[in-house]
């Protein structure tokens, strides 16, 4: 695999990190809001403990994802002309996109369902 396609794939990798690490709206990672004004019920309820537990968990995950994605990038970077770990690194990063995709769908999901719980629509 040549160079540029090294770089390339490095450059997906960090940019999938700095993107859902520095969000620059003030929301949490992977779109989540930090205002907890919207949320139904009086503190310490089993809502606020649910949503609180799913958005750490979300975090978590985020976290987890972004680093395995920076080792599948210093896979490719340090390949050195191995092919074998060119195509190791580069199937880490998509395995990386597609987690990252169903960490955000699933966190989506989970606050619908608990909005219309919580609403009672």
């Amino acid at each position: 695999m040549n160079t540029l396609s090294k770089v390339g794939y490095s450059a997906l990798g960090s940019a999938l990190a700095i993107s859902q690490t520095f969000a620059a709206d003030g929301s949490t990672l992977f779109g989540g809001s930090k205002d907890t004004s919207k949320i139904t019920g009086a503190g310490g309820t089993a809502e606020n403990a649910v949503q609180s537990l799913v958005g750490n968990a979300m975090a978590f995950l985020g976290i987890v994802a972004v680093l395995y994605g920076i080792y599948g990038g210093f896979l490719i970077v340090t390949a050195g002309g191995d092919d074998g770990k060119v195509k190791t690194g580069r199937t880490i990063l998509i395995q990386v996109a597609i987690g990252l995709i169903v960490i955000f769908l699933a966190n989506s999901i989970i606050q619908w369902v608990l909005s219309r719980i919580l609403t009672g629509a």
